[in-house]
C-alpha cells in the first residue's frame, strides 16, 4: 500500500483510510480563507494527476482507459506550474478519441499489468516534475519574487508545495505584515503567523518591524497582545478602525515594544489613553511606566472618548512626540492642548481639527513651541479668533502649513499678521471664512512667495484682484481652490491658468470648462 495526498490505497487503488500528510499536517491559514481552491490556483491533487497519467498511458498504448489510480512514491512532489490536462484524450483534430468514449472496455485485472501501468505513470509524473521550468530557479531567486507579494498571497503560496512552504516562512520575508478585512479572524491569523515565524527563534520573532491591521474589526486585545509578546522589535503599527481594541492592549504594545515610534489608532472608539483600565486610571500616570515611551508619531483621530486627562497621560509618558493628530476628539479642550505643549517640546505637526472646545487659549499654548511647529490644523475650531492667530504668528516663524477652514470669526487681520510673522508659508486654507477679502490675501501673496497651495472655498468676497496678483507673484502655485467664489470671472480664471501652468484649479463655475 502507498500514500498519496493524505489517502491510503490498496493494490487495486481503492481508498482504505485518510489522514494528513507531512506537508498538510502543519497548521495553515485555511480557516480564514488564505488557501485558494484548486480552481483558483490551477493545480490538481496527486491522485487526480496519477489518474490522468494512467489514462494517457493507456490511450497511447492502445489500451482501455481506467479510472483507478495507484499510489505515487512518497518522494514525488508536484510542481506548482504543472499544466492541468483533461482526463479525456482527444485526437489531433480536437475530437474525442474512441478509447475515451468507449465505456464498455474491460478494466485490466492482472497485477503485473497494473504494476507496469503504475510505474509508467509515476515515471511520467517524476519526469514532468524534474523538468519543470520553475524548478530551474534557485531558492534565492524565488525568495526575491516572494518579497514583492503581500501577506495574503504569501500565505496562499505556502500551501502550494513543500519547497514553497519552506521558502515562504523565511523570516526575512516577514519584516512587514499587512492584513485587512472586516470578517477576517485576525486573532487566529496572528497566532498562526507568530507560530510559524518563531520556529527558528523560539518565543520571539525579531524580524517583524511593521504591522498594518487597518479595518480589521474582529481584532481584539488577545490578538494584539500576541503581537506585542512575539514582536519586541516592532517599530510601526497601524490599527485604523479596529473598534474592539481597548486601553489594556495598547498599554501592552507600547510597554513591550520599546522601539515603537509610529502608532495609528484612529477610529478606535474604546481608547481614551495608554494606561491600564480600572482603578489604575486614578493613579499618577508616571507610575505605570518605568521608562518613557519612544513614540514619535501618534494618530488618535476620531477617538471620541479621549479627554484632557487621557491626553495628559499620553503627553507625560511620550515626551518625544513629533506628530500628533487629534481630529474629531470632541472632549479635548485648551487644557489638554496645554499638556501637549508643556510636555512634548519637540512637536512639529499638530492637528486639533473639529475640536470645538479649543479656543485662543489653546493657540497661545501651542505658540510656546515656537520655531519647532511647522504644521497646524485648527479647522472648524469655531471659537478661534484673530487674537489666537496673532499670538501664533508672532512666535511660530517657521510655520509651513496652516489650515483654518471653517473658523468663522477670522478676518483680514489674521492674514496680515501671518504675512508678517510666517513668511515661509507653503500651504494655507482659509475656506469657509466669510470675512476674508482681497485685502488680507494681497498681504499673504506679497510676503509669502513660497506659497504652493491655497484654498479659498466659499470666500464670497474674493474677486479677480486676487487672481491677478496670484498670476504675477506666485507662478509656482500648484493648487488653488476657488469653489463657490462667485465673484471670480472667466477673465481672472483664464489669466491665472495662463501664468500658473502647473496649477490645478478647483472650481464650481460651469462657464470655466
Amino acid at each position: 500500500m502507498g500514500q498519496a495526498n493524505g489517502r491510503t490505497y490498496d493494490s487495486q487503488g481503492r481508498v482504505m483510510s485518510s489522514h494528513h500528510s507531512d506537508c498538510s499536517s502543519t497548521t495553515t491559514l485555511e480557516d480564514f480563507k488564505f488557501t485558494p481552491t484548486p480552481s483558483q490556483t490551477g493545480t490538481i491533487s496527486s491522485v487526480e494527476s496519477l489518474k490522468i497519467g494512467t489514462l494517457q498511458i493507456h490511450s497511447e498504448n492502445g489500451g482501455p482507459s481506467t479510472s483507478k489510480a495507484s499510489t505515487p512514491s512518497a518522494g514525488s512532489v508536484f510542481t506548482p506550474d504543472s499544466t492541468v490536462k483533461s482526463s479525456t484524450p482527444t485526437t489531433s483534430s480536437g475530437n474525442l478519441s474512441s478509447h475515451a468514449s468507449t465505456s464498455s472496455s474491460p478494466v485490466p485485472t492482472s497485477n503485473n499489468n497494473h504494476r507496469e501501468v503504475t510505474s509508467k505513470a509515476i515515471r511520467s509524473q517524476k519526469s514532468s516534475s524534474k523538468h519543470s521550468r520553475f524548478n530551474l530557479l534557485t531558492d534565492s531567486v524565488i525568495t526575491r519574487v516572494f518579497s514583492f507579494l503581500p501577506t495574503k498571497s504569501l500565505c496562499r503560496c505556502s500551501a502550494v508545495c513543500r519547497r514553497w512552504h519552506r521558502l515562504v516562512y523565511q523570516p526575512n520575508l516577514w519584516t512587514s505584515i499587512h492584513l485587512s478585512g472586516r470578517n477576517l479572524n485576525v486573532d487566529l491569523a496572528m497566532e498562526v503567523l507568530m507560530h510559524r515565524l518563531c520556529q527558528e527563534t523560539p518565543y520571539v520573532c525579531l524580524m517583524v518591524q511593521r504591522v498594518s491591521l487597518n479595518g480589521c474589526e474582529r481584532l481584539t486585545d488577545l490578538g494584539l497582545m500576541t503581537l506585542a509578546a512575539k514582536c519586541p522589535e516592532l517599530t510601526h503599527l497601524e490599527l485604523r478602525g479596529c473598534t474592539m481594541v481597548t486601553n489594556e492592549a495598547i498599554f501592552k504594545v507600547v510597554s513591550q515594544c520599546s522601539s515603537l515610534d509610529h502608532l495609528d489608532v484612529s477610529g478606535c472608539k474604546q481608547l481614551n489613553c495608554m494606561n491600564l483600565p480600572g482603578d489604575a486610571m486614578n493613579l499618577d500616570p508616571t507610575a505605570f511606566l518605568k521608562q518613557k515611551i519612544n513614540l514619535r508619531f501618534l494618530d488618535m483621530s476620531d477617538c471620541t472618548l479621549l479627554d484632557d486627562d487621557g491626553l495628559r497621560t499620553i503627553a507625560t509618558n511620550c515626551p518625544a512626540l513629533v506628530n500628533v493628530y487629534l481630529r474629531k476628539c470632541d472632549l479635548i479642550s485648551d487644557i489638554g492642548v496645554q499638556y501637549l505643549a508643556n510636555y512634548c517640546l519637540m512637536l512639529r505637526e499638530v492637528s486639533v481639527s473639529d475640536c470645538p472646545r479649543v479656543t485662543d487659549l489653546g493657540l497661545r499654548e501651542l505658540s510656546k513651541l515656537e520655531y519647532h511647529l511647522k504644521y497646524l490644523s485648527i479647522a472648524k475650531c469655531e471659537f478661534v479668533t484673530d487674537i489666537g492667530i496673532n499670538m501664533l504668528a508672532k512666535k511660530c516663524s517657521k510655520l509651513r502649513y496652516l489650515n483654518m477652514r471653517g473658523c468663522l470669526y477670522l478676518t483680514d487681520k489674521s492674514l496680515e499678521t501671518l504675512a508678517k510673522g510666517c513668511r515661509r508659508l507653503r500651504s494655507l486654507d482659509v475656506g469657509k471664512c466669510p470675512s476674508i477679502t482681497d485685502r488680507g490675501l494681497m498681504c499673504i501673496i506679497d510676503n509669502c512667495t513660497s506659497l504652493r497651495k491655497l484654498s479659498l472655498k466659499e470666500c464670497i468676497h474674493i474677486t479677480d484682484r486676487t487672481m491677478r496678483l496670484l498670476s504675477a507673484k506666485c507662478p509656482e502655485l500648484q493648487q488653488l481652490n476657488i469653489q463657490d467664489c462667485d465673484q471670480v470671472t472667466w477673465e481672472g480664471y483664464r489669466l491665472l491658468k495662463r501664468c500658473c501652468r502647473k496649477c490645478i484649479i478647483e472650481h464650481t463655475n460651469p462657464s470655466f470648462y
